[in-house]
């Protein structure tokens, strides 16, 4: 005869279906809810502001005093090394490492990298801080854009909405036809914006 009974052996298994449930939801990480400034280093947008000041009024010193910002033609000499010094800075912009392999929550608004218009979806894309980030000329800057991998393929309403993004992001830079991302996460979970 065996020294456990049935009602001993549902009663054990039962006490270790809890403790597996109770343990695995205290190990269940709380993603830390970030913001866009979040991803660039303190006085980072200060800086960039006098530095594209400064790379204007160097410009500008080149090519003479009798120049104003608004004769300049978009075609010219001028605006056309203007902007690719603004790009450049752009792409370089430094990155907060402590958030390297961090669990974080991020809201902003998709841009696909690829679409099938045969199914109407897309697995890749940049987050971007603002509706139409990528369209409008110069992207922003590379610490303003997350490139972020899903598992499966989304559809149009998540083009319609801004979106909140959870998962761990890394230091890892994806570039694009659309603008440089410093930052990038993959399997992540993706829900409709809303505040909380």
């Amino acid at each position: 005869m065996s020294v456990f009974s049935n009602k001993h052996f549902y009663f054990a298994l039962s006490f270790l279906v809890i403790i597996s449930i109770t343990s695995s939801s205290l190990l269940a990480k709380e993603a830390k809810e970030l913001t866009w400034d979040d991803l660039a280093p303190e006085g980072y947008f200060e800086s960039l502001q006098q530095e594209q000041h400064s790379t204007l009024s160097g410009i500008f010193d080149n090519f003479g005093d009798d120049l104003s910002y608004d004769e300049i033609e978009d075609d010219s000499e001028q605006a056309q090394r203007a902007y690719e010094e603004l790009q450049a800075s752009l792409r370089a912009a430094p990155i907060v490492p402590e958030l390297n392999g961090q669990f974080i929550k991020l809201a902003g608004f998709i841009v696909p990298l690829e679409y099938d218009f045969e199914n109407g979806t897309f697995s890749e894309f940049l987050l971007a801080p603002y509706f139409g980030a990528c369209i409008h000329v110069p992207p922003p800057p590379s610490n303003q854009m997350v490139y972020v991998k899903s598992t499966k393929p989304l559809d149009q309403k998540w083009l319609d909405n801004a979106v909140w993004v959870e998962g761990t992001m890394t230091t890892e830079i994806v570039n694009s036809e659309y603008g440089s991302a410093s930052y990038s996460m993959k399997e992540v979970k993706l829900d409709i914006y809303t505040e909380e």
